[in-house]
């Protein structure tokens, strides 16, 4: 017996060596260490978001068998948040292990960096908010820009309640004006002033954008004057208007396209505004009041 087990010793020998190596190989494959940038998911109520720019993503140390780790998809990988039940405030979220989803079995997560994130949970509101187009380049010599008009001109957005105030806009994707000699309308896509304020209005947003020969300027005298409202006279029954305009929109103005509007109230020197009668849309978008003279008027009661 003794004989048979010795015999060829020396083959035997590398064979539980080679059958060593295959099991370090495969059981006892050196336990690597990798660090993957992972998404951080943040779950909110129906009526609270978060205040300020949401965390995009943080640092998760894993340890597997490097072949482990070479299958990992990072797309694959997230932390949960769940702040559904969390009334408005400030909080400060620990970030453990078991919030990380997505791990295959056999791997440990030994760190997540950071280990708290710091938010701020705020009442959700919706309101809508001017469109402001953005205007890239300019026309060629002897034509200019004179406005952009966005349809529709506000759009809803939803953010935290104190982001959303008088101040807030949507501005539009850059529309190139570059050599552009006339009048063209662009479909842009609306983009919020910042990242936790999003848009919630799906309609399309069109900018009709004013292009015509450069602007000269012309005075008209004897526009006149009307006052709205209350039965009451003014100083002045006509003033006179310098407008600028394109030369050929310019040589066709005349007083009965213009009057100059006192508002409401008995007062002394109330401003006058300029109404356009008789012109389409395209004529006034391309039309600037510079001065009027008098700017003010004042009103009496009519008897």
């Amino acid at each position: 017996m003794l004989e048979r087990l010795t015999r060829r010793w020396h083959l035997k020998l590398l064979a539980l060596g080679l059958a060593f190596a295959v099991w370090v190989a495969v059981t006892g494959e050196g336990r690597s260490v990798q660090d993957f940038a992972v998404p951080v998911e943040v779950s909110l109520g129906p009526h609270t978001t978060l205040a300020g720019p949401p965390p995009l993503k943080v640092n998760v140390r894993l340890r597997a068998p490097e072949s482990t780790l070479r299958r990992i998809d990072p797309y694959d990988l997230d932390v949960r948040v769940d702040l559904r039940d969390a009334p408005p405030g400030e909080r400060t979220v620990s970030l453990a292990p078991r919030l990380v989803g997505g791990v295959p079995t056999d791997v440990e997560v030994l760190q997540v960096e950071p280990d708290r994130l710091k938010l701020n949970v705020a009442r959700k509101v919706r309101r809508e908010v001017p469109v402001v187009p953005a205007i890239s380049g300019r026309p060629p010599r002897g034509y200019a820009f004179y406005r952009a008009v966005a349809s529709p001109d506000g759009l809803l957005v939803e953010g935290p309640e104190a982001r959303l105030g008088n101040a807030t806009r949507v501005r539009t994707d850059p529309i190139v004006v570059d050599d552009r000699r006339e009048s063209f309308l662009a479909r842009v896509a609306p983009i919020a002033e910042s990242a936790d304020v999003t848009i919630s209005d799906a309609r399309p947003l069109d900018v009709r954008v004013f292009i015509d020969l450069a602007p000269v300027d012309v005075t008209i005298p004897r526009v006149p004057v009307v006052v709205a409202g209350d039965a009451a006279t003014a100083s002045e029954s006509s003033v006179s208007v310098t407008l600028s305009a394109p030369s050929a929109l310019v040589a066709t103005l005349r007083a009965g396209h213009l009057r100059a509007v006192a508002e409401t109230g008995l007062s002394a020197a109330v401003p006058l505004r300029i109404e356009f009668t008789g012109l389409d849309d395209d004529a006034r978008a391309k039309i600037t009041v510079k001065s009027v003279t008098p700017r003010t008027v004042d009103l009496r009661r009519a008897r």
